[in-house]
């Protein structure tokens, strides 16, 4: 990466070692592109671009096309690192302090071997048909394999035809093939579940986001799979808002039978019906047991302490970075249990009725 001093000057020196490592191919990645992976601003892109022209490294760019590289750059004759990427559909700041745990963990690994790791959020990984901007995306950034985290069908869809290697990091949709690593969101609720009727209760109420998750279907199905004598389960679908869930769980405490235990497919769920709860005088786990089915840090500072399910960072990783290892070896089917076990910690938000 480039230094903070003069950056034109670094990222001019950085552009060129990365050329010799023949990271580009034959043309070079738009501006935008390289201002992420350099981490400068486009101004200052600009400038390097021209000097890296004058000198007879790059060609003019044409309207509308990307420079193209002269080959006046010796390219180093040595083994390629490794080098993967990752597709993500936010950006980091967004994503939830678990997977950028994860993240951390497989840059570590990679670094640790002399390679890199990429991370890429287009604006358009979630649309319809992304297939031109894949092709194009792949020729800017070569890799050695790609991590699809939360990828849609047409994204899955994509690479499994063009045969690129990669590995989901998530659920594969239906009629999908490819190796893939994610919790077994089933097994997880089918276990809380069962944890909470052997507790003694009967009905409970399932808080699901309004995304069509493949991971949610999964914990979803896992609960109404219970097959326990009198248990009862109702999903609410919650608009992503604090106001929102408040607004179903309301609406569950109206019935006719209301549920005794809530069970949370996302940590922020439980984070608000604790505290919406406690608005409306109802205490848990007195009043109203509450479980979640994933887990991040905010939730060790919540009183009661919440009964969930916690899956290492650092041991996913590893398990990723051994699948990857595998694929770029040329094994695309690399075999081992797809499914991350998470361990339960029993807090002090359930109650036994």
């Amino acid at each position: 990466m480039p230094a903070r001093g003069n950056l034109v000057a670094d990222c001019v020196r950085v552009m060129k070692l990365r050329l010799e490592a023949g990271e580009w191919g034959a043309r070079l990645p738009g501006e935008r592109r390289l201002a992420e992976i350099l981490q400068v601003g486009r101004d200052t892109i600009r400038l390097a671009l021209q000097q890296l022209e004058r000198e007879g490294v790059l060609e003019p760019a044409g309207t509308g096309s990307r420079r193209r590289i002269t080959g006046t750059v010796g390219k180093r004759e040595e083994t390629a690192a490794l080098r993967i990427g990752l597709l993500v559909h936010r950006q980091l700041e967004q994503l939830p302090q678990p997977t950028l745990f994860e993240i951390d963990g497989i840059r570590r690994v990679l670094g640790d071997k002399g390679g890199s790791l990429e991370v890429i959020s287009p604006a358009w990984y979630e649309q319809r048909n992304p297939a031109n901007r894949l092709e194009t995306l792949l020729e800017e950034v070569p890799c050695s394999a790609w991590i699809l985290l939360r990828s849609s069908a047409a994204v899955q869809e994509w690479f499994m035809r063009q045969q690129v290697p990669c590995l989901l990091r998530g659920y594969p949709h239906p009629g999908i093939e490819l190796p893939h690593l994610d919790v077994d969101w089933h097994a997880t609720a089918r276990h809380a579940a069962g944890y909470l009727w052997r507790m003694g209760h009967r009905r409970v109420v399932v808080l699901s986001p309004a995304d069509p998750l493949k991971g949610v279907e999964a914990a979803v199905r896992g609960v109404m799979e219970l097959g326990e004598s009198g248990f009862e389960a109702s999903v609410q679908v919650e608009n992503g808002t604090a106001i929102g869930i408040g607004r179903v769980l309301a609406r569950a405490l109206q019935t006719k039978s209301p549920p005794s235990a809530i069970i949370a497919t996302r940590p922020r769920q439980a984070a608000t019906a604790l505290t919406w709860l406690a608005s409306q005088g109802i205490r848990v786990p007195q009043h109203l047991s509450l479980i979640t089915l994933a887990w991040e840090p905010f939730l060790d500072y919540l009183i009661p302490e919440i009964t969930g399910y916690r899956a290492d960072p650092a041991a996913v990783a590893k398990l990723v970075m051994r699948r990857l290892e595998r694929i770029t070896a040329g094994d695309r089917n690399p075999g081992g249990n797809s499914w991350i076990e998470p361990t339960m910690v029993k807090g002090a938000s359930v109650a036994k009725i």
